[in-house]
């Protein structure tokens, strides 16, 4: 074999095993990382869930304004 055939087949091989490696390790990784990224996104979607506060019963039959107070700006 030449030499320069050599060299490429040793640098083929390695790069070959790079490869493999990395997906193997990504592969491997896969799961926990789904489930990270899941919990992630749970933790989001709570903190922008809105919360509803039922209205009490008699807040509507005593005749009151529902914006009775008037606003007021203040200073800062």
């Amino acid at each position: 074999m030449s030499t320069e055939l050599e060299i490429a087949l040793v640098l083929g091989t390695a790069l070959l095993w790079i490869a493999v490696t990395l997906t193997i390790l990504s592969a491997i990784d896969r799961p926990e990382r789904k489930a990270r990224r899941q919990e992630r996104r749970d933790v989001r979607a709570e903190k922008h869930r809105i919360q509803y506060r039922p209205v009490a019963a008699a807040a509507h039959g005593l005749g009151h304004n529902r914006h009775s107070r008037t606003r007021r700006l203040h200073p800062h």
